[in-house]
């Protein structure tokens, strides 16, 4: 099982680690670079002071040498021998001194400089073999490196404190920084345990001023409101259906008591009965295929639109209903030239049924209907469906898209209406960026307006 940690505990491991290894690695190469540009003036040094007492000893008889002329050709705490080409010590100096570090002669007339160490001390030894008219054999000089250590050893006690330093300092920004950092996460925290006890309708109020924490917020809030909207959705449809289902379902179920007491023996009652029955069913099933649509959550991805003459569809669908409803008068008055727009065909041809349906209910007298399509100059087509019936209450106007409102409620079952059909056009109206409204006057006609802006090419 794995430990489960805070993000301030990780933020603060991280950061510490990242400067740490950071700081180990920049020391380290300082240091490293450090050494060896100290090295090399140290071998520089003995390269120089070996030349300059080669040079003494090779132009020069060796009684004439003085101690202040080896003095001025070394550099401070050197020390030189002369040697015969056997390697026997023939002088040193300081004279006081005795050199300590075991030195071997090679034949080379160039200086060879090495490392060696005494009792814990390190020296540069470097020697060169001479051949002159004043002196055959070699001179040495030894370099202590004490200085260059010292050097070195503090630069890691200095380095190893600062470090220590850093580090503690880094920790402690770090440690109030990962304070800061998490504290809109912990309000964030606070805000969604308070939305989870109260339910979708509780939003994230929060402002962090920080990018990603206010796009996470938004995000969420979009993401609440979108669960709901199907919540409501779905609950919108248990109750829609709860509501309307009641009636033919009673219905049913008291014809069906009133077959099982009289409708055996009596085939007028079994008729009846039967064919109220049926008549409900059908009314039931219209109603959940209405509601489903209604509860479809269809998006621009799922349309597959292509451009259709608008005016050929109502012309069509006007022959249509001439046949089926004779006694009406059906009169189109259209944009002259084609209508183009990208909708689905048969979506177009349902909100006009349904519109078109309508309005034959309500116009039961004058029994006339007037479908028009006009473009403007800016390419935005609207549609009109005017009836010449009873018209809608100016209070009522705004109230017909809702689910089940019926303007005429008594006679609104009578004509086989659940009251979903202005719904249903509505949202499939919007589907395709469109709107949609209704004006009348009561008691002469009801015009429905139907627009549709140009669409972006």
């Amino acid at each position: 099982m794995s430990r489960v940690t805070s993000l301030r505990t990780q933020w603060l491991k991280l950061s510490i680690l990242i400067i740490t290894i950071t700081y180990i690695l920049f020391s380290s190469l300082l240091i490293y670079a450090t050494s060896v540009y100290l090295k090399d003036q140290e071998y520089r040094s003995v390269s120089r002071s070996l030349e300059d007492v080669s040079s003494l000893y090779e132009n020069q008889p060796f009684n004439s040498i003085t101690e202040r002329d080896i003095y001025t050709s070394l550099y401070d705490h050197q020390q030189m021998g002369l040697y015969t080409l056997s390697g026997e010590e023939v002088y040193r100096w300081p004279i006081r001194t005795q050199l300590n570090v075991d030195t071997e002669f090679e034949a080379n007339i160039n200086p060879v400089i090495e490392t060696a160490s005494v009792d814990g001390d390190d020296y540069l030894v470097g020697t060169r073999m001479l051949q002159s008219d004043y002196w055959h054999g070699y001179v040495s000089v030894v370099h202590p490196l004490n200085e260059y250590n010292t050097i070195i050893r503090m630069m890691l006690f200095i380095a190893t404190i600062i470090g220590f330093l850093s580090v503690t300092f880094t920790s402690i920004i770090s440690y109030f920084f990962s304070i800061q950092m998490v504290k809109p996460i912990g309000r964030f925290t606070g805000q969604l345990k308070k939305i989870e006890n109260q339910g979708f309708a509780e939003r994230l109020d929060l402002k962090t001023n920080i990018v990603e924490t206010d796009y996470m917020i938004e995000t969420f809030n979009n993401m609440m409101s979108a669960l709901e909207e199907s919540y409501n959705q779905q609950k919108q449809f248990v109750e829609d259906a709860s509501h309307e289902l009641r009636t033919p379902l009673q219905i049913i179920q008291g014809h069906l008591q009133l077959i099982n007491r009289w409708g055996r023996n009596s085939p007028e009652v079994l008729d009846e009965s039967l064919g109220i029955s049926i008549e409900e069913l059908k009314r039931i099933n219209k109603l959940v295929e209405e509601l489903l649509l209604l509860t479809k959550n269809e998006g621009q991805d799922y349309l597959h639109n292509e451009y259709i003459n608008l005016n050929d569809e109502i012309k069509s669908r006007l022959e249509s209903l001439d046949k089926v409803h004779p006694d009406y008068t059906f009169e189109a008055r259209l944009h002259k030239g084609k209508v183009m727009y990208p909708i689905n065909n048969y979506h177009f041809e349902q909100m006009l049924i349904i519109f078109l349906d309508n309005a034959i209910k309500f116009d039961t007298e004058n029994k006339h209907i007037t479908v028009g399509s006009e473009v403007d100059r800016d390419g935005n087509i609207e549609i009109t469906i005017t009836d010449s019936g009873v018209g809608i209450p100016e209070a009522e106007i705004d109230q017909v898209f809702n689910r089940f409102y019926r303007v005429d409620k008594s006679r609104s079952r009578e004509q086989g209406g659940n009251g979903l059909g202005l719904s249903i056009a509505k949202k499939l109206v919007e589907l395709y960026r469109g709107d949609v409204w209704i004006t009348s006057v009561e008691g002469k006609s009801a015009t429905v307006h139907i627009k549709f802006t140009k669409p972006k090419n």
